[in-house]
């Protein structure tokens, strides 16, 4: 019988999750996760979200989110046009990572998809226009690329994806 692809589970963190030995390949990653992640929850500077699989305490991989501005001279002419000149409200995708024991199984993108789901549910509550990321390197900015984020004008590592784009995707709800 052929393995099953693994099931993950992407819950909120809390203190029963083990993040002492994630090791993404990124030691800023790894570090934030291990030592700040949870300040940044309990003073309400981020929600971070981590997969695990079944019953099993160690984190797989995790995201960042919390609101944030994009300068409006940063948006792309398309994206621009039509807006009032104010910085714009977005969702800030912080962080994403997956332990090197898991990459390579699309749980980056099941985390992904996951961020995009709760953004498209946070934007039929308040105004936001994009969710945002600034990818950390080459490798992380061709991932968001080939879901459709868009480069902004200030910095080609820093990525926009339209609520429009989102919408369209027609993803299941929370």
């Amino acid at each position: 019988m052929p393995d099953q692809p693994p099931t993950w589970i992407i819950q909120r963190l809390d203190k029963s999750h083990d993040r002492s030995s994630f090791d993404c390949g990124k030691s800023e990653l790894n570090d934030w996760l291990q030592r700040l992640a949870g300040q940044y929850e309990r003073r309400d500077l981020a929600r971070v979200y981590v997969a695990v699989r079944g019953d099993d305490p160690q984190v797989a991989g995790y995201y960042a989110i919390s609101n944030h501005l994009v300068r409006y001279d940063a948006l792309p002419e398309d994206q621009a046009k039509g807006l009032p000149t104010i910085d714009i409200p977005v969702v800030l995708l912080g962080r994403l990572a997956v332990d090197k024991t898991s990459q390579g199984q699309g749980l980056g993108s099941h985390l992904l998809i996951d961020a995009l789901r709760r953004a498209a549910h946070i934007s039929e509550h308040i105004g936001i226009r994009a969710v945002e990321v600034d990818a950390i390197d080459e490798a992380a900015r061709e991932f968001y690329l080939k879901y459709g984020f868009v480069p902004l004008l200030d910095d080609q590592h820093h990525l926009f994806l339209p609520m429009q784009v989102i919408r369209k995707l027609e993803l299941p709800p929370l």
